[in-house]
C-alpha cells in the first residue's frame, strides 16, 4: 500500500488544484507514479502526477543556488520522468529533476521535456555529450532551455520552477517536435529586430484550437503575458515576458503541429502595444511556406504580424 510510505502531502495554495506528496524512499516515489492517468477514487478526472523539484517542503527555500535547464525532445511514449533523469544522473551529478511534457487528458507524453542541473558545467557537457544519445528506443534532441532566476524560482515560476511548463494537447503526430531541420532549418534572428519585442505571430492555425491549448504549446520556453486569438483569423499571438523564451519558441516550434495544421512562427506585435516610440521594427527573414497552409485573407482585427520596412 502506498499509503503506508507516505510522509506526507500539502496543497501550494486554497484551490490550486495541485498538491506535493512526499515519501520515505524515491522508489516509492516512482510507484505512485505509475498511477498516472488513472482515474482518481470517487472522482471523474485522472491523475497528472509529474516528479516535483526537489524535496518537496524541505526545497522550498529562497536561497538555492542557480539553476540550469535543457531542453529534451524526439523522446518516445516509453520514457517517463524516472527514467530521463536517471539517464542524466548517470553522468552529471548537479542533475536534479526532470520534466516531460504531458496531454492534460490522456496523461500520455508530448515528447518532450526539460532537465534541470545546478552546475552550469556540467549543463553545458550535457548539451554536447548527450546529443544523439539514445533514451529508450530514440535518439535525444538536445538543445538549450529557457535560463532558471537564481533565485531559485522568479516571477511565474511553476511547480517545476523555472521550467515553466505545463501539460499540453497532444498534436496531428502524437509525440513531440519533430527534429530541428525537418521542416527545414530553423529561421535565424535578425539582430535589427526590436529588443522590446517579445510577441510571436502564430499562422497557420486550426479553427479548433483554443487560447488555453495554445498557450499549453508555448508556455515551456518561459512566462507569457497573454496569448490572443482573434476570431476566424486562423492565427494568433503568444506574447511573452522575456525576449530569449520568444527567440526559442521560434526556433523550436517552427512547423510544428497544432491541432490538424502545422504553423508558421515570426516575430508579431499587437497594434495596441508596439514598443517605445520612433523604435525600428525589422522582423526576422519570414518563415518557409508549406502547401495549403497560406496566410488567411482577412485583416487581423486589433493584431498584426511583423511588416518589414520599406525603404
Amino acid at each position: 500500500m502506498l499509503n503506508s510510505r507516505l510522509r506526507h502531502a500539502y496543497v501550494c495554495s486554497n484551490n490550486a488544484g495541485y498538491c506535493f506528496v512526499d515519501f520515505q524512499t524515491p522508489e516509492a516515489a516512482a510507484k505512485a507514479l505509475t498511477l498516472n492517468g488513472q482515474m482518481i477514487p470517487n472522482s471523474n478526472r485522472p491523475f497528472k502526477l509529474n516528479w516535483a523539484s526537489g524535496g518537496g517542503l524541505q526545497d522550498r527555500r529562497d536561497d538555492r543556488g542557480p539553476e540550469y535547464s535543457i531542453f529534451v525532445g524526439d523522446l518516445g511514449p516509453e520514457v517517463n520522468e524516472y527514467v530521463l533523469v536517471s539517464l542524466f544522473q548517470g553522468k552529471y551529478p548537479s542533475c536534479k529533476s526532470a520534466k516531460i511534457m504531458s496531454d492534460p487528458i490522456s496523461g500520455m507524453s508530448r515528447g518532450y521535456g526539460f532537465v534541470r542541473f545546478s552546475d552550469e558545467s556540467e549543463q553545458q557537457r550535457a548539451l554536447n555529450e548527450m546529443q544523439g544519445v539514445y533514451c529508450g528506443n530514440r535518439p535525444m534532441r538536445i538543445s538549450t532551455a529557457t535560463p532558471k532566476n537564481k533565485s531559485g524560482g522568479g516571477p511565474g515560476a511553476g511547480p517545476m520552477g523555472g521550467m515553466h511548463g505545463g501539460p499540453g494537447p497532444v498534436g496531428m503526430y502524437g509525440m513531440g517536435a519533430p527534429p530541428l531541420g525537418y521542416y527545414g532549418a530553423p529561421q535565424p534572428m535578425n539582430q535589427f529586430t526590436d529588443p522590446n519585442n517579445t510577441t510571436v505571430f502564430v499562422g497557420g492555425l486550426s479553427g479548433y484550437v483554443t487560447e488555453d491549448e495554445l498557450r499549453s504549446f508555448f508556455q515551456g520556453f518561459g512566462e507569457i503575458t497573454y496569448v490572443k486569438i482573434p476570431p476566424g483569423k486562423g492565427c494568433g499571438f503568444v506574447q511573452f515576458v522575456q525576449r530569449h523564451a520568444a527567440e526559442m519558441a521560434i526556433n523550436q516550434m517552427q512547423g510544428y503541429p497544432i491541432g490538424n495544421s502545422r504553423v508558421r512562427l515570426s516575430w508579431g506585435r499587437s497594434q495596441n502595444n508596439s514598443g517605445p516610440a520612433g523604435t525600428p521594427y525589422r522582423p526576422a527573414p519570414p518563415p518557409p511556406v508549406y502547401p495549403n497552409m497560406g496566410m488567411p485573407p482577412n485583416p487581423y482585427g486589433g493584431f498584426a504580424p511583423m511588416k518589414v520596412w520599406q525603404h
